[in-house]
């Protein structure tokens, strides 16, 4: 099937079950960029799903936002918490699908800026993200400690 083939869709609450067979639970734990207190859980206007041939094949996942601690000169904002697409239907441009349609709909909203962030080693998502018009914006250290002192 080609990428021609490849439909972004709202999503509903029946897509959960095929996001947690490829991925695992979405939750909104763990999120820097959003306030956990009131966005336990999903906010299905806020997930699209990608389709090949009728077929689940990915999904994007974004939150909402407004100042953020980082920028608090951006009045409203989105951070693209997830995109992810199964590994038979990787390199067929699903991805891009599913980052165009998302920055489409977040226009609409009157979002000013889009976040996201990726790995420095995952060299399709910077391709990707670059080249439909991200920029890098900063870098971030993570570290470890190792409580057993291996390291």
């Amino acid at each position: 099937m080609k990428s021609a083939d490849t439909i972004i869709r709202s999503s509903t609450k029946d897509d959960l079950e095929s996001i947690a067979r490829h991925y695992g639970p979405l939750d909104n734990l763990g999120d820097p960029f959003c306030r956990p207190g009131i966005t336990q859980n999903v906010r299905l206007e806020w997930l699209v799903i990608a389709e090949i041939g009728g077929e689940y094949a990915g999904f994007l996942y974004w939150h909402l936002g407004r100042k953020p601690f980082f920028a608090p000169e951006i009045a409203k904002f989105a951070h693209i918490r997830e995109v992810q697409v199964l590994e038979k239907f990787q390199g067929r441009g699903v991805g891009r699908k599913l980052v165009d349609h998302a920055i489409a709909r977040l226009r609409t909203l009157a979002v000013t800026d889009v976040f996201l962030s990726t790995a420095e080693t995952n060299d399709a998502a910077k391709h990707l993200y670059e080249s439909v018009g991200f920029r890098e914006f900063r870098k971030q250290i993570q570290y470890r400690f190792a409580l057993d002192g291996t390291h």
